[in-house]
Formats: structure tokens, C-alpha cells, sequence
């Protein structure tokens, strides 16, 4: 009976590609690698400040900061961890656990000083490795200033 069998240098390298192709998906949607890339891409000065809490619904309460002439937004609410930046009239927001990976990303515009309007999406998965950090089909999103 003939026995078969793999040599030890090919199941090595099958395994190191593995492991390095798992560890570059795993950073890909978090908020230190992609996230923030999507983030660092939003280059306006800030033209709102969304610093305090606002409501949205079937969300509940967000408490966002924003230090008074500073782009970054860092807060949470529904039970995520939330870092984003202000890009002229536009908040651009990532929702994570602990700057993990990313949930959803949104994009909303200050129709005034107490509305914000726009859309969340998913993040793109796994399955969809180079496209992008999150699905392009949003769904639609308002705040209200509280």
C-alpha cells in the first residue's frame, strides 16, 4: 500500500500564508487600519461642532465630543464605541467595540445646529476582502440635538 502524504514545507507555507492572509483581513475592518484610512480621507476644516447628545431613532441616545476647533469626534451610544471626524459640514462616524472592528459607518450632514441627515452601512465583510470599508448601500440615518 502506498502511503501519501504532503511534504512538511508545503503544509508550512500553506499555513504561513493562512495566517498572514487571516491577520491582513482582521485589520482591514478595524478602526486602526482601514477605518482610520476612511477617516484620515475626510481633509475639509470643520465647519459644525456636534459636541453633546443627540437622539436617533431606533438608536437611542449618542453622546458625541468635540473639542471646540478640533476635527475629531470620539463617543458612544446603542452599545458601540463611536471615533469620527467633522469634514466641513459632514460627521463621518465608525462604530466599533473598544477600536476593534468596525460595525457600521456613517455619514451625516448638519442641516442646522440640531439636525443631522444622512446614512449608515454595514461594514463591508469578510468575504468582500479589497472593496472597500463599508457597503456602499446606506440606510438612511437623522439625529436631533437633545
Amino acid at each position: 500500500m502506498k502511503k501519501h502524504f504532503l511534504p512538511v514545507g508545503i503544509v508550512f507555507l500553506s499555513l504561513l500564508f493562512l495566517s498572514v492572509f487571516l491577520s491582513v483581513l482582521a485589520f482591514a475592518g478595524k478602526v486602526e487600519g482601514r477605518g482610520q484610512e476612511w477617516l484620515d480621507a475626510q481633509k475639509d476644516p470643520p465647519q459644525v461642532n456636534v459636541n453633546g447628545e443627540w437622539n436617533a431613532k431606533d438608536w437611542g441616545v449618542f453622546h458625541l465630543k468635540q473639542d471646540e476647533g478640533s476635527r475629531d469626534v470620539s463617543g458612544d451610544g446603542y452599545g458601540y464605541d463611536l471615533t469620527g471626524v467633522v469634514s466641513g459640514k459632514r460627521l463621518f462616524l465608525l462604530f466599533h467595540h473598544g477600536g476593534g472592528s468596525v460595525a457600521y459607518c456613517a455619514t451625516l450632514t448638519s442641516d442646522d445646529d440640531k439636525t443631522l441627515t444622512g446614512t449608515y452601512s454595514y461594514r463591508v465583510t469578510r468575504l468582500r476582502f479589497g472593496h472597500g470599508l463599508c457597503q456602499e448601500k446606506g440606510r438612511p440615518m437623522q439625529m436631533t440635538k437633545r
